[in-house]
């Protein structure tokens, strides 16, 4: 072995208890500040993007829906809400023959 290399090998000691436990405290004492202060900053949170159905797509399907001619899933017949208005004003409103007595 070569001299120099003996000379830095007695050189380096192992680290002292008392400078693990320094570290350790301080260590200990920085995370607790990040913790304690993360609560206490502001913080703007960022609109979240919903890429699901929107409004527009409610109210087109809707709108498609209550001005078309059609059936319904349970085989009903639906008209545009215009012609049922028309219908109406043409024909009245229904109106019962027998009324029930009143008690």
């Amino acid at each position: 072995m070569n001299y120099r290399f003996r000379a830095y090998e007695a050189q380096v000691q192992p680290p002292s208890a008392l400078r693990i436990m320094t570290a350790l405290v301080i260590a200990f004492v920085l995370v607790s500040l990040l913790i304690l202060l993360a609560g206490r900053l502001p913080f703007t949170p960022a609109p979240l993007v919903d890429t699901g159905t929107t409004y527009r797509q409610y109210v087109a399907r809707d709108t498609e829906l209550l001005s078309t001619y059609g059936n319904t899933i349970e085989g009903n017949v639906h008209i545009p809400i215009d012609r049922a208005m028309q219908l109406i004003v043409e024909r009245g409103l229904p109106v019962r023959d027998n009324p029930s007595p009143t008690p």
